[in-house]
This record gives C-alpha cells, structure tokens and sequence, in this order.
C-alpha cells in the first residue's frame, strides 16, 4: 500500500503501483524525507519526478511543502494511476486551501527534458532497476543543466548497481536499505 507519509495531506492513500513500476518503500521514504527535510530543500521548492510511477516521491514533496511537481512517467498504465493520484491530491489540498502546481506528463525522461526551460531545485530519478547505468549517466548529465545553484538530483537503485560516474555532478551522501541505494547529487 502507497501512502503520503507526512505534511498537509499525509496518510492519503494512493493507487498502487502499476505492474511496470516498483513504489519507494515507506521506510526509504521516511529516510530520505527526513534527510531533505532537515537539509531544508522541500519547502517552496520546484521538483521534479523522472519516472514517477505512482507519483510518491513527488506528492510527498507537495504534501511537505514544494510548490510545484513535474511527474513523468512513460509507460501508459502506470501514468493512469499516476493521473487519479494525482487528482485526488489536488483535491486534499484543495480541500484544505492550499494550491500548489502539479502536473503529469507522459513521456519519456530524455524527451520530457528536451522540453524543460525552468530549473528544478529537487530532481527524483527511480528507473526501473533493469534501466541501464550507461542511459542513467547520460540523463543525469544533462540534468545539472536544467537544477538551480543549490538543486539536488536524488537517484534510487538496486544496492547492487555499480556507482555512477557523473561528471556534472558530484555525489554528496549515499545510503544504503537492504536491496535499495539512495544517492543524493548536486553540482559542484
């Protein structure tokens, strides 16, 4: 079950992962949150979810104060699911009066960037673990060209994937939860 954890609309349940995707478990995501949290990069911010499935990762940055979510997701089951996810956590929001941007995109990653204008202050990238390593170094290459000075690219992976080598980025903490790697990036 797929939840927002904390914020102005946690415990909102959201639809479950489409067959193609495979959701942050609420551990991962208490982790890391707590983490961005305490490093103050959540509230106000513009994020930015590459492969959103369920759009967990993103929501939770709404919910926890981020002011405008991008969500893309390629695969056409997983962005309906994505789609009703979304719908009704616009309307806890609304319920509650606050208005914030959030919007899906269904694309793939490298061709939703060809797109992008404005820069992002938080980027989540969670490929499918069998996503090549040498695709995911090119998108996140090009991503530092679209984060803010202080922005942060946020990469989960299998615990079993080589280290990326980035050259626009520089790696500023990784952890470790069983079968799952979260690498946190900023430019240098």
């Amino acid at each position: 079950m797929t939840r927002i954890i904390a914020g102005a609309i946690g415990s909102l349940q959201l639809k479950p992962a489409a067959k193609a995707t495979r959701p942050t478990s609420d551990r991962v995501k208490e982790s890391l949150f707590a983490k961005l949290d305490a490093m103050g990069v959540i509230e106000g911010a513009k994020v930015l979810d590459l492969f959103a499935g369920t759009g967990a990762l993103g929501l939770e940055s709404a919910s926890r104060g981020a002011t405008s979510i991008d969500l893309v997701e390629r695969d056409r089951n997983a962005f309906g699911l994505l789609e009703q996810n979304v719908k009704s956590s616009l309307s806890s929001f609304d319920k509650q009066g606050i208005s914030n941007k959030i919007q899906a995109h269904n694309l793939d990653a490298q061709r939703y960037l060809k797109s992008v204008i404005a820069g992002f202050d938080l980027v989540f990238i969670d490929p499918p673990y069998d996503f090549p390593n040498s695709e995911l170094e090119l998108l996140l290459n090009s991503i530092s060209d679209f984060l803010s000075d202080e922005g942060l690219v946020v990469v989960e992976r299998s615990s079993r994937s080589e280290q990326l080598e980035i050259e626009s980025l520089e790696l500023q903490s990784s952890k470790t939860y069983g079968d799952t790697a979260v690498w946190i990036y900023e430019k240098p």
